[in-house]
């Protein structure tokens, strides 16, 4: 009996301590979105874009501004103004270097993530650049609803000084 009690305390806690509170996929529609999303970026073309963010979606940026669609559209306009060569790795699901994935969560969320690095050449200090990112979107349906970035903004802040400057002389 007291083998029995042991032996069911254990599965018990067992069947407890598992905490799966969602999945991760690497390959579903809402993963290819992203990839879609930067494929598009790279093309200096916003059509996709203006498809799959809702026009109620919000964006934070590293300084924790909050960007509404509109001038979220416009602020990646303003990077094609700013950089030539514009390139990212979007990876393959194998967990060894840039990464997409999206997030299922128990409670209905759905987020995606990228991990990858900005590559560039600055349109007005002719340098090549390159840095980490991470950017988090949630979704709503199949829209974009919230992006929220992660990453050194010195390339950008650097590469506005040079238009500003350049527009000066």
């Amino acid at each position: 009996m007291k083998k029995l009690f042991f032996i069911t305390l254990g599965l018990i806690t067992l069947i407890s301590c598992e905490n799966n509170h969602g999945i991760v996929k690497y390959d579903d529609p809402k993963t290819d979105a992203i990839r879609t999303v930067f494929e598009y970026v790279s093309n200096e073309d916003n059509s996709y874009l203006e498809d799959v963010f809702s026009k109620e979606m919000f964006m934070v940026n590293p300084v924790n501004d909050t960007i509404y669609y509109k001038d979220f559209l416009a602020g990646i306009e303003n990077m094609y103004d700013l950089f030539d060569d514009i390139a990212f790795d979007t990876g393959d699901g194998d967990a060894t270097a840039d990464e997409v994935e999206t997030n299922y969560y128990e409670n209905g969320m759905v987020w995606t993530q990228i991990w990858s690095s900005f590559e560039a050449t600055g349109k007005y200090t002719k340098e090549k650049v390159s840095f980490p990112f991470h950017i988090a979107y949630r979704w709503d349906g199949d829209k974009i609803i919230e992006e929220y970035q992660f990453f050194d903004m010195t390339t950008f802040k650097n590469e506005e000084q040079a238009k500003i400057e350049s527009l000066n002389n």
